[in-house]
C-alpha cells in the first residue's frame, strides 16, 4: 500500500472512532419521553386524595416541559441536554429528576 493510502485509512479510522463516540455520548431520550417519565414520577408519589391538585400540575408540566427541553437543548447544547436527560431517566423520585 502506498503511503496515502495508510493515511487515509488512518484518518478514516480517527473519524469513526470520534463519530461512534459522538453518538455515544449525545444519545438522549427525547423531550416527550423525559416529560412524560417526570408525569409518570409525580402519579407515583400523589397519594389518592390529593389527585385533584395532581392534575393541576400535571397539566403545567405538560405545557411546559417539552418546550423547556427544546429550549435546553437549543442554549445549552446537545451534550448538556443529554446529560441531564440520561439524570431524569435514572431518577426514580420527582425530586430526583428536578435536581437534574
Amino acid at each position: 500500500m502506498s503511503g496515502r493510502k495508510i493515511a487515509g485509512a488512518v484518518v478514516l479510522g480517527i473519524c469513526l472512532v470520534i463519530f461512534g463516540f459522538w453518538l455515544i455520548f449525545v444519545r438522549a431520550p427525547t423531550p416527550q419521553v423525559i416529560c412524560q417519565h417526570k408525569i409518570e414520577l409525580v402519579l407515583n408519589e400523589v397519594p389518592p386524595e390529593q389527585r385533584v391538585g395532581a392534575e393541576a400540575l400535571i397539566t403545567q408540566l405538560e405545557l411546559r416541559c417539552v418546550e423547556a427541553a427544546k429550549k435546553k437543548i437549543q442554549f445549552r447544547g446537545k451534550l448538556v441536554y443529554a446529560e441531564f436527560a440520561r439524570c431524569v431517566a435514572k431518577a426514580t423520585t420527582l425530586g430526583e429528576a428536578e435536581r437534574c
